[in-house]
Parts: C-alpha cells; sequence; structure tokens
C-alpha cells in the first residue's frame, strides 16, 4: 500500500495498492483530483460572487425601486434587513458546516438565497421586499463565508495567496459589472430582473460543487449554541432599529428600543461568558489575528456598506445621473477593493497582518476624506470617482488579511465558525453604520454621513495600530486539513 498526496484537500491521500493500481492510474488519479479541486474553488468562487453581486446590482436600482414601490422613507432597511438577517445566518453556519460539513450547509444556503431573490423579483410592496431581502440575506450569509472556508480547505496559506487574489479580482470584475448591470436592466427592462438574475448562475454554482467537492471527515459533534447565535441576532436587529428613524414611530419606542436593545447587548454577554459552546471558543479568542480580524471588520463594514449605500443615493438626490450613472459611481470602489487585495495577500504573507492592515486603513481615511470634501463642496463628479477609487484601493486589502489572517491562525475544526465570525461582524457593523448614518443624515446636513465614514476609517487605523500582530504569517503554524 502506497499513499500518495494529490493536494485536493491538505493534506489529502490516496491509498493505492500497487498489485491493483499501475503508476499510469495512479497518475491519473492524481490529474482528477488536482481537476476537481480547481472546479470546487471555482465553484465556491461563483457562490461567493453572486452574492456580492446581488449586492451591487440593487445598490444602483434602489432608487428606482424605492420610487416604484413607495418606500423611499424605509430606504435604508431594504439593506438594513439583508444586513442583520446575514448576520445571523453567518453566525450559525460556521458551526454547522464545522460539524455536519461545507457542502451541505453552502447548499442549503444557496437555495435559501436564490428562493429569497425569486420572492424578491415577485414582490408587490416595500414591505414584502424588506421581508424577502432578509429571506434573502439568510442564503447570503451562509454562502460567503463557507466559500472562504472551503478555499482554505483546498489550499495551503502559500497557494492560497495566488488563489485570493483570482477571487478577489474576480470578485472585483463581478461588482463592477453588477452596478452598471443593474442600471441598465433599470432604465431598460424592469427592476426585477436585479433579483431573477441570480438565479441560473446560483444555480450552476451548486452543480459544480456537488460534482466536485468533498467534505473531510468530521470530528465528533460538540453543542452548537444555538441559544447564543438568537441572542447576537437579536441584540443585531433591535441595535439596528434603535438607530433607524423609521423604526422610532412614537416617543414611547423611542424610550423602549434603545433600552431594550443595551438589554439583549448585555444579556448576550452575560451568555456567552456563562455558556459552554460560546460563538467562538476562547482558545481562538485568544489568537491576536483573530481578534484584529475581528476588530477591524466591523469598521470594513461599516464603510463598505453605508458607501453603498448613500454614495447613489447622493448620486441622484443631487440630479447627477440616472440609476446607470449611480452605479457606475461604485465601480471605482470596487475596482480599487480588487487592485489593492490582489497584491496585499503577498505582502501579508512574507511581512504579517500589521503593515498591511495600517496601511490600508490609511489609504481609506485618505479616500473618505477626499469623499467627505467633493459632497461638502459639490465637487465635479469625477472627483467622487477619484475619492472612492482611493477608499476602495484601502478597503480591499484591510479585508483581505482580516480573513486570511484568522484562518491561518487556528485550528482546522474551528476554521469554519472563525471565518464565519469574521463576516458575521462586518455585516453587523454594515447593518449598524448603514442604520446610524441613515438617521444622522435625516437629523443633518447630507455630508455628514461622509464625515461618518470618514471617522470610521480612522477607527479602523487606531484599531489596526494597536491590535494588529507584527509577526510574518509564512512562518505562523497552520493546521492541517484533515486526509480524506
Amino acid at each position: 500500500m502506497q499513499i500518495l498526496h494529490c493536494r485536493y484537500a491538505d493534506p489529502c491521500t490516496f491509498c493505492m495498492n500497487f498489485r491493483r493500481y499501475n503508476l499510469r492510474t495512479m497518475e491519473v488519479a492524481l490529474r482528477s483530483a488536482v481537476t476537481r479541486r480547481r472546479v470546487a474553488m471555482t465553484a465556491a468562487t461563483v457562490g461567493t460572487l453572486v452574492s456580492a453581486f446581488e449586492g451591487t446590482v440593487v445598490t444602483s436600482a434602489m432608487p428606482t425601486i424605492a420610487r416604484d414601490l413607495g418606500g423611499m422613507g424605509a430606504y435604508a432597511w431594504v439593506f438594513s434587513a439583508f444586513l442583520i438577517t446575514s448576520t445571523l445566518a453567518m453566525l450559525v453556519c460556521g458551526k454547522l458546516a464545522d460539524a455536519f460539513g461545507r457542502l451541505p450547509v453552502f447548499v442549503g444556503g444557496m437555495a435559501l438565497f436564490l428562493a429569497g431573490s425569486v420572492l424578491c423579483g415577485a414582490a408587490t410592496s416595500f414591505g414584502a421586499l424588506v421581508l424577502f431581502r432578509a429571506i434573502q440575506g439568510l442564503g447570503a450569509g451562509s454562502v460567503q463565508p463557507l466559500s472562504l472556508t472551503i478555499g482554505a480547505d483546498l489550499y495551503r496559506l502559500d497557494q492560497r495567496a495566488r488563489v485570493q487574489a483570482f477571487t478577489t479580482a474576480a470578485w472585483g470584475i463581478a461588482n463592477v459589472v453588477g452596478p452598471v448591470i443593474g442600471g441598465l436592466i433599470v432604465e431598460h427592462a424592469s427592476w426585477r430582473w436585479v433579483f431573477l438574475v441570480n438565479v441560473p448562475v446560483g444555480a450552476i454554482a451548486v452543480g459544480l460543487l456537488l460534482l466536485s467537492y468533498r467534505d473531510p471527515p468530521r470530528s465528533a459533534r460538540g453543542p452548537m449554541g444555538a441559544w447564543g447565535a438568537l441572542l447576537a441576532g437579536t441584540a443585531t436587529a433591535l441595535v439596528s432599529f434603535a438607530l433607524s428613524p423609521n423604526g422610532l414611530p412614537t416617543r414611547a419606542a423611542r424610550l423602549a428600543l434603545p433600552m431594550a436593545a443595551v438589554g439583549a447587548v448585555v444579556l448576550l454577554a452575560r451568555q456567552q461568558l456563562r455558556t459552554k459552546a460560546p460563538l467562538l471558543p476562547a482558545a481562538v479568542v485568544r489568537e491576536p489575528a483573530v481578534r484584529t480580524g475581528l476588530a477591524s471588520n466591523a469598521f470594513i463594514g461599516g464603510i463598505l456598506y453605508a458607501s453603498a449605500a448613500y454614495v447613489p443615493l447622493w448620486i441622484t438626490a443631487q440630479g447627477r445621473g440616472n440609476a446607470v450613472a449611480a452605479g457606475v459611481t461604485l465601480v471605482p470602489l470596487l475596482a480599487g477593493w480588487a487592485l489593492g487585495s490582489g497584491f496585499s495577500v503577498r505582502i501579508l504573507v512574507a511581512h504579517g497582518m500589521r503593515p498591511v492592515q495600517m496601511g490600508a486603513f490609511a489609504l481609506a481615511f485618505a479616500g473618505s476624506v477626499c469623499l467627505a470634501v467633493v459632497v461638502a463642496f459639490a465637487l465635479p463628479t469625477p472627483w467622487a470617482f477619484a475619492a472612492v477609487g482611493l477608499l476602495g484601493f484601502g478597503l480591499g486589502p484591510a479585508a483581505s488579511s482580516s480573513v486570511l489572517a484568522p484562518q491561518s491562525c487556528v485550528a482546522w475544526q474551528h476554521r469554519g465558525v472563525v471565518t464565519s465570525a469574521v463576516f458575521a461582524v462586518r455585516m453587523l457593523g454594515g447593518s449598524i453604520a448603514v442604520a446610524a448614518l441613515g438617521a444622522l443624515g435625516q437629523a443633518g446636513p447630507e455630508g455628514a454621513r461622509f464625515v461618518g465614514i470618514a471617522v470610521l476609517a480612522l477607527g479602523g487605523l487606531v484599531t489596526a495600530g494597536a491590535l494588529a500582530p507584527r509577526f510574518p504569517l509564512m512562518g505562523a503554524h497552520e493546521a492541517a486539513t484533515p486526509a480524506e
């Protein structure tokens, strides 16, 4: 019996008996395994792209949708509902994937996402759209972190640097095309196709993954910590409702909702300190890279989703263009994100998390300040393009390093829950920022929202300087994926 490494999952092995297989047969088997790995990674990437593509397509179409369905007053809730339920799904799907396998959770999440997309396309009122976006968010929250978890299972850290560059470039291209396609759909067809376009692409991703990916063997299942995830989702929803200007219709609600939100946060903290199944194991939280990734993603999510929500709205509100122009405004941000991520992963591997994080947030802060100046002084639109491009060029490296570094510093059996937690914090930061800056824009000048984005970028820079570890990841120990 000879054991050969096929590198399908690291380390994955085929056990072959020489009396039954010759060298040629084993060579064919190894090539097949490599092909399966590439197909599986492609499927996982497509899953990420279809959920991210949905966010940018909807962003450029939302002003038109809000006017059509009469929901401009609750504009922020189409984003917040998606982010809240995505956060809840992310808190749960990581542990589910570690316990039951990546594949069934990914397929179930994609099915939920596609069902929500169909329902959004059939919505006849703004309230129904918000509800269906919440369903869509549950699916997206399961798909996005699992795609990167699958990638971490398939490739070593040094290989993931190259794969991440490819994935991020593809993600950036899809997002760059997304706003333009969304605007074109709104201009030349029904906005409902903005949601329905996801269905065939998501179905292809599921089919490819079913054909190519095999879950590594699972260890014994521990407690899932469902109460913690439920409390975290409830706290997220209450905090977002309390911050939303349209979630506080009466004086009694203005007093009751903030108190309920604080109570939910306190209850969640107490439950996590006492439970035997916390959302994140204590051994994981002690890792400096994990703490930095969680803290950084709160700011990254706030900056990203607030920019995606309010930059197109500012463009249309100022009469600077239609839905297509609103979508095009985000193209520099997403292109800068992809470009920055493409080279930053190599710096991360060689020099560590700290220089990448601090440099990235410094660029994001500079871009957000420039954007606030453009809005405050009503400068020409090309200046807004340059500002959001610089903002994206900083956000991309910050986001990539805050996922790769935590994945590489924890044991394999915690990889799913760590990846999901990082994405959950990003979505939580986005949900709170969209709601809070929406309230700020209602109460004050339009430019106040963009000043708030700059404050978030500064907060990320300070956090990175205080928490980010200095050691290079190339020398860090990385737990191997179990053999097949």
